[in-house]
């Protein structure tokens, strides 16, 4: 059978897993393979490392020219996961134990710092290294701003001096929107920029690529709390956000703006409980489920897709266009 489009495109970024596993050979010893190489092993879309596939062919570049590009930006996703599953204890992830969970807590801090070290090695290896170096750099620092702004959404589960003092305990909208800009987009950002540099795209076009990755990127993550919240379980687990204590998510805040004081003031006292059970948690998605906010937050999305598709009409009319338009609108449309 014929896979979709969708799915030939994805399989796209597959194609930088041979240098990512070279990159870690050279770096590490031959008894470390088996965890670093673990997240890539694991699964995952490959979604930034096809977006910097297919800026670059879209600017007219060599898809070859983009492949350590791509690794590049797989690599700096990974290591971000793995920090953030470190930082909130994760225990799955692709619907297999996260790294820290298979390997200890000790193994998965030196993986990722193996992972932020052979990233140099990466840049090296790329056709634009220090306009690249440039915009992964800034990326990784947008990452752990996101983190930390993160971190002081929850509403309880930690007592970190830093964190109690700072909690953030009614957010706006605004502020989420903050978050999830350096948390997430920044990364869809740079992976546009980069595939468009790995083309020698003009400015103009490196900068309106980098808007569409920017709003696709939001989409992304409104759509991943939606699904956090509403959707099935298929290799997520389902209500995370809940039992991680955090207000950090668009459904969730969404939802608040509907529900009556009680039930909001229900919400709330869950996410602020020291330990949130399975039943508070299925509790709590019933009540952000009872209100519009997936609608809301759906048509949210959309409307930053649609922003970010418009992005694209700097470019010549291709088959690559026409593929990163099709990768954005499986953000919104996404099960998964």
């Amino acid at each position: 059978m014929t896979p979709d489009p969708l799915t030939r495109i994805v399989r796209m970024g597959r194609k930088v897993d041979p240098i990512i596993f070279e990159t870690l050979a050279q770096a590490s010893s031959s008894r470390f393979q088996s965890p670093v190489t673990y997240p890539f092993r694991t699964g995952g879309k490959r979604m930034r490392a096809t977006l910097v596939l297919l800026a670059c062919a879209a600017c007219g570049g060599s898809i070859t020219d983009a492949m350590n590009p791509a690794a590049l930006v797989e690599m700096i996703h990974n290591y971000s996961l793995v920090m953030d599953d470190l930082i909130d204890r994760g225990l799955v992830r692709r619907g297999k134990p996260t790294v820290r969970v298979q390997f200890g807590d000790s193994i998965a801090l030196l993986v990722a710092m193996l992972y932020r070290e052979a990233l140099d090695d990466l840049i090296e290896r790329c056709i634009s290294p220090i306009k690249t170096r440039l915009v992964a750099v800034q990326a990784m620092k947008d990452i752990i701003e996101g983190e930390r702004l993160d971190l002081l959404l929850e509403q309880a589960g930690r007592d970190d001096p830093y964190l109690k003092s700072q909690r953030t305990l009614n957010p706006s909208f605004s502020t989420y929107m903050e978050m999830i800009g350096k948390k997430t987009a920044a990364l869809f950002k740079a992976a546009s920029k980069i595939g468009a540099y790995s083309a020698r795209a003009k400015f103009t076009i490196v900068k309106s690529l980098g808007e569409f990755g920017w709003k696709a990127g939001l989409a992304f993550q409104i759509m991943d709390d939606v699904l956090d919240i509403c959707g099935q379980e298929t290799g997520k687990q389902i209500g995370k956000d809940i039992i991680e204590h955090k207000l950090g998510n668009a459904a969730i805040l969404t939802a608040l703006r509907y529900l009556p004081r009680s039930k909001k003031s229900e919400i709330l006292a869950i996410l602020r409980s020291e330990k949130v059970s399975q039943a508070m948690m299925m509790r709590a998605r019933r009540l952000v489920m009872e209100t519009p906010a997936e609608k809301d937050c759906r048509e949210i999305a959309e409307k930053y897709l649609n922003e970010a598709k418009g992005h694209l009409s700097v470019l010549r009319k291709s088959a690559y266009r026409d593929a990163l338009a099709t990768l954005s609108d499986a953000i919104v449309s996404r099960t998964f």
